[in-house]
């Protein structure tokens, strides 16, 4: 039996078979990226920058290629400036962020921890960076894994010049996410977490010895 998938905005219904990259079990579903977030896909703002403050920075130099997040990269806001955030601007725990544009550093996909913050600082991204922030029902690590098996193929549809190629929002948005039952997300984020740990142990054994 063939079973179709169908996409419904506002009176219009389109199938997307074309569009699903894999078969997921019955008890799946697939949803647009921008209907698994609680805080609208967009980038951040041009920051105004000062030489101290009780805000930082999140710039795409601080989603490092190689060790994950560096907050010591980050530099202070200007606080004279605070009033064009609102409150759903400022970072939280487990925030997916996706470099938006460069050559070399577009489409870059890390996870924010408030452990990464030595400073204990209110944290905003500016305008190279992409925060996604999934609703509860979706599990943040499961978000945040799912959108890093893509980063190969986030690298490759910014539009643009080649030297100022950006991965737009919208672009993101209408990324189509595969979404297991809340269990089975925690099931797959223990998975992968316990492999990488045990890829970690026999790495650090391997330097040893």
């Amino acid at each position: 039996m063939i079973t179709l998938s169908y996409e419904k905005m506002g009176d219009s219904v389109t199938c997307i078979d074309d569009e699903l990259p894999f078969e997921i079990p019955d008890s799946w579903a697939w949803a647009r990226l921008e209907n698994c977030c609680q805080k609208e896909i967009k980038r951040g703002k041009s920051p105004k920058y000062a030489e101290k403050s009780n805000v930082l920075v999140f710039a795409q130099k601080c989603n490092t290629k190689y060790d994950g997040i560096n907050m010591d990269l980050a530099l202070y806001l200007d606080e004279s400036t605070l009033s064009k955030y609102p409150d759903d601007e400022y970072m939280l725990e487990l925030d997916t962020v996706i470099n938006s544009t460069g050559t070399g550093t577009l489409g870059r996909v890390g996870v924010y921890r408030d452990s990464d913050n030595h400073q204990k600082l209110s944290v905003v991204a500016d305008s190279h960076v992409t925060v996604i922030r999934a609703y509860k029902a979706i599990n943040a690590m499961y978000c945040y894994y799912f959108l890093k098996t893509y980063q190969h193929e986030l690298e490759k549809i910014g539009e643009g010049s080649t030297n100022q190629k950006e991965l737009k929002p919208l672009t993101l948005k209408s990324l189509i996410v595969s979404i297991p039952p809340y269990t089975e997300q925690k099931r797959i984020v223990e998975h992968i977490t316990t492999t990488f740990a045990i890829f970690d142990l026999v790495y650090c054994i391997v330097i040893f010895f």
